[in-house]
């Protein structure tokens, strides 16, 4: 369900520092069988008590933890909008719309939402977070008074 653009109140694309820090389970679970792959190839070519290995061991963790968010970006293409009564998400090209009836805060962490039934990570600035905590208190207490 599009909403027409005059509607969104707030928009926003992931950035890098986003895709770093708000990364959802699945994509760090990505990240740590890279580094392990990584490391199994690595132990192919040298003694792990070996400090080139120990070296390439840490440029590898490096390169998968810091890269990881720009290739994401690439393929996901985050982007985030905020109308008054719904959140649209759109990855990698599919837009979802979700009322802010079926959005809730989850408080094990500031960018964990429960999303249409779903526990999703939101990657987006905390400025954006604010914005949808704004909407979402003023949506549920509007539903209250009716």
């Amino acid at each position: 369900m599009k909403k027409p653009s005059n509607e969104v109140l707030y928009q926003e694309a992931s950035t890098y520092k986003d895709m770093l820090l708000r990364k959802s389970w699945k994509m760090r679970i990505n990240e740590t069988v890279m580094f392990v792959l990584g490391m199994m190839i690595l132990s192919q070519f040298f003694p792990t008590n070996d400090t080139r290995f120990k070296v390439l061991v840490f440029a590898i963790a490096i390169a998968v933890v810091g890269l990881s968010p720009f290739l994401y970006k690439s393929v996901l293409r985050p982007v985030y909008k905020l109308t008054k009564t719904h959140l649209i998400i759109s990855m990698s090209g599919q837009e979802k719309s979700y009322p802010l009836s079926e959005v809730e805060q989850i408080y094990e962490g500031r960018h964990f939402y429960r999303v249409g039934g779903k526990k999703e990570s939101l990657m987006v600035s905390r400025q954006f977070l604010s914005h949808l905590n704004e909407r979402l208190f003023y949506y549920k207490k509007g539903n209250k008074r009716r």
